[in-house]
């Protein structure tokens, strides 16, 4: 029973630094929302109606970077996969609003966090928003830069395979 413990210990600490970073990433990315859009002109109509995105998100501040990829994106049923690096641990999130669950891998791990989900779920999606407004001027081929955050390889209505979005 103690090894078990010890191979705990580890994971635990890896979920609670990559939460709080996330979190902390969160808060540096809305507090930093009005800095300047890069890639100039161009009215993102593209992402204002896609149903499906890809992109790459890298947040100075804090040297975190994240892939999201979503699908579904306007509905309930809304599907968000998050990979990233924060404070030197991989994640993926995977939140699913059909199922309403939160996986999280970490640490080597599959976590069910779907007691949390609605705190996922209002979290991302709101990020997920942002990220569509600051895309707005996006021409399609560079990236957007808002305060401390650099979004790139953007790729609307890709198609997105439903096992992404499953653990």
């Amino acid at each position: 029973m103690k090894n078990e413990t010890k191979g705990i210990a580890p994971l635990i600490i890896a979920v609670v630094v990559i939460v709080v970073v996330a979190v902390a990433g969160v808060g540096v990315y809305v507090a930093t929302r009005g800095g300047t859009g890069g890639g100039g002109g161009g009215t993102g109509s593209d992402i204002a109606s896609a149903t499906s995105l890809s992109f790459d998100v890298t947040e100075s501040s804090t040297s975190s970077t994240m892939t999201f990829k979503a699908k579904d994106i306007g509905s309930t049923n809304m599907k968000l996969r998050i990979e990233g690096t924060a404070a030197s641990y991989d994640f993926i999130y995977i939140i699913n609003g059909a199922t309403q669950t939160m996986w999280m891998y970490a640490g080597g791990t599959w976590l069910d966090m779907s007691s949390s989900y609605s705190t996922y779920w209002d979290t991302y999606s709101t990020m997920l928003s942002g990220y569509k407004t600051d895309l707005g001027s996006w021409t399609g081929s560079s990236s957007i830069t808002v305060g401390t955050v650099t979004i790139s390889n953007t790729q609307v209505n890709p198609s997105l395979a439903d096992s992404l979005f499953t653990h």
